[in-house]
């Protein structure tokens, strides 16, 4: 695919989250694909694993929404920076749900083939979105002098 194709499918990946559409998602995801996460328990495989992983993040963040700061591709691969919205509503990572607004920013990785994403790593900064729920605390920067 060309660079511009691999944007428009990136596009319209985050199209399809923004408006919860997983099935509409998941036509952009060849059966064979493997994604990783930090966040994830372990490999997410292929549709039915995608879709646990998007229906687990939905109920956790059900206004979630996605902005897109830069998308940058090749003939097989493509990269969207994001930053995430959302209110956590629902269990995440064994989070209850603590009714907080967060802001957090997110980087996906994936590789493309025949029109479809086969591969896919997710790198987020989830230390911010972890300390915006209140369970994770972090030091001050200490200021130049």
């Amino acid at each position: 695919m060309s660079e511009k194709e691999n944007i428009q499918l990136a596009e319209q990946a985050i199209s399809a989250l923004n408006a919860h559409e997983v099935d509409r998602y998941l036509k952009l995801i060849d059966e064979s694909y493997v994604g990783e996460s930090e966040m994830a328990p372990g490999p997410i495989r292929g549709h039915d694993g995608v879709r646990q992983n998007m229906n687990m993040l939905l109920t956790a963040f059900p206004d979630l929404h996605l902005d897109i700061e830069e998308v940058i591709a090749t003939a097989d691969h493509v990269v969207a920076r994001v930053r995430i919205t959302a209110t956590h509503r629902g269990n995440y990572a064994g989070i209850s749900a603590t009714n907080k607004s967060v802001s957090w920013r997110g980087c996906t990785v994936s590789q493309v083939r025949n029109g479809k994403v086969i591969r896919g790593r997710v790198y987020a900064d989830n230390a911010s979105l972890m300390q915006q729920l209140g369970v994770l605390s972090l030091p001050k920067a200490a200021t130049a002098r």
